[in-house]
């Protein structure tokens, strides 16, 4: 399926937030090599993207993607509601080179096995241990964006 950009004007049948080049360029600026099809791994970020808690709210229910958002705020500042923040992109970058990476986000966690027996068959797992890579690119580059766990989030507006 062909990338097409939600550039914050709620373009319709929108999957991305970049293009295959854009994340060439994000990659080859930082030394980093595309392991994959470049077009593949944005779709496969877009999966994981989808499914985060975002700040603000969705600007329309027929939009295609969680962005454009309202009421978005960070740092202190508000963000228009066709602006698409460039750290929204690199979390899609990040995404998507760590899945090339085999740092799926959305992978499946598997137990470690710690022990092995053939005969009468016995297994025993490792305790409270992941399989899974993680990237901290990720966290970190959605840090801003996402809402916390734990409580609530309230918008305050001056005049």
């Amino acid at each position: 399926m062909a990338i097409i950009v939600e550039d914050g004007s709620v373009v319709s049948g929108a999957n991305s937030y970049v293009t295959a080049a854009e994340l060439d360029a994000y990659a080859a600026e930082r030394g980093i090599t595309i392991t994959g099809d470049g077009e593949v791994l944005l779709h496969k970020a877009m999966d994981y993207l989808e499914s985060t808690n975002f700040i603000g709210d969705r600007y329309s229910r027929d939009q295609s993607l969680q962005w454009p958002r309202l009421n978005v705020y960070i740092d202190g500042y508000a963000y228009d509601i066709d602006t698409i923040p460039q750290m929204l992109k690199d979390a899609q970058f990040a995404v998507a080179i760590a899945i090339g990476d085999d740092a799926d986000p959305l992978s499946i966690i598997t137990r470690e096995t710690k022990r092995e027996k053939v005969g009468e068959i016995e297994v025993e797992y490792k305790d409270s241990t992941v399989q899974a890579a993680t990237a901290r690119t990720i966290s970190a580059a959605l840090y801003k964006l996402t809402k916390s766990g734990g409580g609530f989030n309230v918008s305050v507006q001056r005049g």
